[in-house]
């Protein structure tokens, strides 16, 4: 009887730890020091992984890969074709811009360049980058890659602009330092 209380109390933790993973994307930003602004897209890991499997036209994906010294900010997940092969390593981002929730997805190939990435939550005042001709001139691009403001910026959206390359680059430089040497 004492084995069977003890099993159950293992699977009920497990299934706990499991379910955490299930629950929207929360930011917490604190302001002045008096109250912090809570901002959620209400998205899970699976909405994520959902949207990364479009990206890059999987047919499956793997297990989350925490990186080591970064558990909470970027996680990696392998992206497959109906024989397994990986296609490409796909996250997810969560910014704040002028009080806004944006979230965008990213694919990053084996050898450390970018694939695709889209802009989730790209809102009425820059739906321009939403755009296959602005998202495309990310496509190869290094974690060693400068930002080219002729190129890169859009009119009236620098902010969101200069915010979501630089976490391009910080996805490439975690996957380059983290991800690659493991795979």
């Amino acid at each position: 009887m004492k084995k069977v209380v003890v099993s159950i109390v293992l699977v009920a933790v497990v299934c706990l730890l499991i379910s955490g993973l299930a629950f929207a994307s929360t930011m917490e930003i604190v302001g002045d020091g008096q109250e912090n602004t809570e901002f959620t897209t209400k998205r899970t890991v699976d909405d994520y992984v959902m949207a990364l499997k479009q990206l890059a036209r999987a047919n499956k994906a793997g297990d989350v890969i925490i990186p080591e010294r970064n558990p909470y900010k970027y996680v990696f997940v392998p992206l497959m074709d109906k024989s397994g092969e990986v296609l490409g390593y796909g996250t997810w981002i969560n910014l704040v811009i002028y009080q806004h929730p944006e979230d965008f997805i990213a694919v990053v190939n084996a050898d450390g360049t970018l694939q695709k990435w889209y802009p989730l939550d790209a809102n009425e005042h820059h739906p321009e980058m939403k755009d296959e001709d602005y998202l495309s001139r990310f496509y190869g691009m290094t974690k060693d890659r400068d930002f080219i403001t002729e190129v890169d910026l859009i009119a009236g959206s620098t902010i969101s602009c200069n915010l979501m390359f630089a976490e391009l680059k910080n996805i490439l430089l975690v996957f380059d330092t983290y991800i690659a040497p493991q795979i």
